[in-house]
């Protein structure tokens, strides 16, 4: 038995449901073997969160996801769940994992399942009954009960990740986040932040260092925090601009500190200095494109991108524009806004670099239909962002700057955090389209009169 989604798009996933008393697994009557329950995820949705709808909504079942199982070729993926539940709906059937059908279950994953059942796991997160001792460890933390074990909210699960939330009877609610490789630097980062820039991330209650996770409090008054209406949505971003610069201010000075717990070097000197790398590889995407939507940058369009990218980082690093913490994933989801301030979550891509990146990120969020009211709130939100600065940054190297700004800001986010430029992404279909799509904004910023113009003088003054 299935439960299915909308016909668009969606993966099937199968359900090892592990009753954890007896440690058998639920399942349904087969032709002589057992057969796994299934769920249909949609893609580009977080796959716990529906996982554990499925299992609610489909069966009446509780659980906590614990794995997700590697993916063979030819099969569908595989997510191994700790019933919560106290009861197992009567359409299942308990089965040892001998019982269940060869088509089901490969050799490798019922390896993997046996090694689970008798504890044998890498993960702390992939143990039977791990859920009951981090309950523990979120009250002795936060000195309140949670409401029951069946309202912990799941959002991430397989390896060494994990992403919870506990709602407690005083009806405040706590996060419990944990990151293994290549993430595992965000918790140091998430705490050297909290020390530099008190009140700009939420406050870290306390940190269990053999699972690298930490506990916060839930800080959210909706979800995501920017509103869909434009109106309400810019007097926020007026808020997580102003804070964003606070914040950046703080960190001035701390390059060092950031990079030794992890922050990834995106200082301008470093952009420019693997330009031949990045350009490499924006010809690389642009070959390999077939789509006719949008032209290719290529020849002498391509080269003389290339010219202004790196005229444009030298012209930054003369104005000394001090580096700052970057945050590289500035979307919606990560800005926490409460009581008239804002706070800054999720910083595995924390990166040191040109500070105006982060401020064009969050105009990007500042999506009005009517261009012209862009533009004017757009006006409204850097003049916040350059108040703040301005005891750091006098007012001609910010207008300056600003100038820089989208172009560099684009290359940031493509550039990441460097380590992929080093060899080829012919296979790597999602990474080529990404490349042309920041590509193509760099071009039109190439083509912005104020870089033109700030670029022109700058070569005048040097010639």
């Amino acid at each position: 038995m299935a439960i299915h989604a909308p016909a668009f798009e969606c993966t099937e996933y199968r359900i090892v449901l592990i009753h954890p008393a007896s440690r058998t697994l639920l399942a349904f009557d087969g032709a002589g073997k057992h057969r796994l329950p299934r769920a249909n995820v949609p893609a580009n949705v977080r796959v716990v969160p529906r996982l554990h709808n499925a299992m609610v909504t489909g069966w009446g079942i509780h659980g906590l996801v614990l794995d997700l199982l590697s993916l063979e070729e030819g099969s569908s993926p595989c997510a191994v769940v700790e019933l919560i539940s106290e009861n197992a709906p009567g359409a299942f059937r308990t089965a040892s994992v001998e019982q269940i059908s060869e088509s089901d279950l490969s050799e490798h994953e019922r390896a993997l399942l046996y090694a689970l059942l008798r504890g044998e796991t890498e993960s702390p997160f992939s143990r039977l009954g791990w859920l009951a001792e981090a309950t523990h460890w979120v009250e002795q933390a936060t000195g309140a009960t949670i409401t029951s074990m069946l309202d912990i909210e799941q959002f991430n699960a397989g390896g060494a990740f994990a992403l919870l939330r506990f709602p407690m009877r005083s009806g405040q609610s706590y996060w419990l986040k944990a990151t293994g490789w290549p993430h595992a630097h965000e918790l140091p980062v998430t705490l050297l932040l909290s020390k530099l820039c008190p009140g700009h991330l939420p406050e870290i209650l306390d940190v269990r260092p053999e699972w690298n996770a930490w506990i916060m409090p839930d800080k959210r008054t909706s979800d995501p925090m920017l509103p869909a209406d434009p109106a309400q949505r810019f007097v926020l971003l007026e808020c997580a601009v102003t804070a964003m610069a606070e914040l950046q201010v703080m960190t001035i000075g701390c390059d060092t500190e950031l990079l030794a717990v992890g922050g990834f070097d995106q200082r301008v000197g470093v952009l420019r200095a693997d330009s031949e790398l990045l350009f490499e590889r924006i010809r690389e995407a642009m070959n390999l494109q077939t789509s006719t939507k949008a032209p290719r940058i290529e020849g002498e369009r391509l080269r003389r991108l290339h010219r202004t990218f790196d005229a444009t980082c030298d012209f930054a690093e003369e104005m000394a524009i001090p580096a700052t913490v970057l945050h590289g994933d500035m979307n919606a989801g990560n800005v926490l806004y409460d009581d008239g301030h804002c706070q800054f979550i999720d910083w595995s891509e924390a990166y040191i670099g040109y500070p105006l990146v982060t401020l064009q990120h969050l105009l990007l969020l500042n999506q009005p239909a009517d261009v012209q009211l862009k533009t004017r709130w757009d006006r409204t939100l850097i003049d916040r962002y350059r108040a703040v600065m301005s005891d750091v940054c006098g007012q001609d190297a910010m207008d300056r700057g600003i100038a820089c700004m989208p172009m560099i800001a684009a290359a940031s986010a493509m550039y990441g955090r460097g380590d992929w430029l080093r060899s080829s992404i012919t296979n790597n279909s999602r990474r080529l389209v990404y490349v042309r799509t920041l590509a193509r904004h760099m071009d039109q910023a190439a083509r912005d009169t104020a870089l033109l113009r700030v670029v022109r003088e700058s070569r005048a003054c040097a010639g």
